[in-house]
């Protein structure tokens, strides 16, 4: 992983071919716009956007809905599989398939202790949706189980000492939770996922997320071409020419603000005393700061 440059451009109206002819729909539609068929013209989305990537980073993407960040997490995600050597694992939680028929709890291969700590830091922590089977869960409840069985799959090869890279891809992150739910469960998959050095790329309109999920790289996509790239460490957007990020890049440090942030998670995370889980801390550091 390093530095990856991005080029995004698409056509603008579709070029019919031999094997898929305009429909009906689309040759009205066309001509209602007064847009020709043929027409060649190209959509930049991205222009040579720099992006650097180092494992163990939280990459946020945000913006208004259509802007591009889909396919930025698509490019972005192309490059890193790219890079991933063997015994790497990429998860993307739009792909997971979840069994329907399942009782909840039943769907973590960790051991039950820490499968119940999964699901409460995905905010997933309550006994009668745990006991029920899939089809029966809420889609907000069927997304916490879909983003605790991503971390269940990535975190089982931390404990297996597995090595090699581990990316969680999270396009429209929480964007079915409530923005309560949804800035709690932020909080806590930044803390989890830090302590094992697991890469995230993830994006959502909501820009209420930033401050829970401090990232490390923090796009922000505008409408038309290019995007603003800010980085969590300063000496990594001066070196690409960028200003570091500004606002308060980590979650609140003093004990008071803390202790008022974790009571607030109190009903996402009955079974994960303090906000801890059952995981040692990776880098000692970083976990004084969060």
């Amino acid at each position: 992983m390093g530095a990856y440059t991005i080029n995004e451009k698409f056509q603008a109206v579709p070029t019919p071919s031999a094997e898929r002819p305009p429909t009906d729909r689309q040759v009205r539609l066309a001509e209602m716009f007064g847009l020709g068929l043929d027409d060649t013209t190209e959509v930049t989305l991205y222009d040579g956007l720099a992006l650097d990537v180092q494992p163990g980073d939280l990459v946020f993407i945000t913006g208004p809905s259509g802007s591009g960040k889909s396919v930025l997490v698509r490019a972005l995600v192309r490059a890193l599989r790219d890079g991933v050597p063997d015994g790497g694992r990429v998860v993307d939680l739009a792909a997971l398939h979840v069994a329907a028929d399942r009782p909840a709890i039943d769907l973590p291969t960790a051991p039950f202790e820490t499968a119940l700590a999964l699901l409460s830091a995905a905010g997933l922590a309550e006994a009668f949706a745990l006991l029920r089977p899939v089809a029966d869960l809420s889609d907000g409840q069927r997304y916490r189980l879909r983003l605790a069985l991503a971390l269940d799959r990535l975190l089982a090869d931390s404990e297996e000492g597995t090595r090699g890279l581990r990316v969680l891809v999270a396009d429209e992150f929480c964007s079915t939770l409530d923005r309560c739910c949804a800035r709690a469960v932020a909080y806590r998959v930044r803390r989890l996922v830090d302590r094992h050095g697991v890469t995230v790329v993830a994006a959502s309109a909501h820009d209420d997320l930033v401050d829970d999920l401090a990232p490390d790289v923090l796009v922000t996509k505008h409408a038309g071409p290019g995007a603003e790239v800010r980085y969590a460490d300063p000496a990594r957007g001066a070196s690409r020419g960028e200003a570091p990020r500004g606002g308060s890049p980590d979650p609140p440090r003093d004990k008071q603000q803390r202790s008022r942030r974790d009571s607030s998670l109190a009903t996402l995370a009955q079974n994960d005393k303090g906000g801890r889980g059952p995981y040692p801390p990776r880098h000692a550091s970083r976990e004084g700061a969060r």
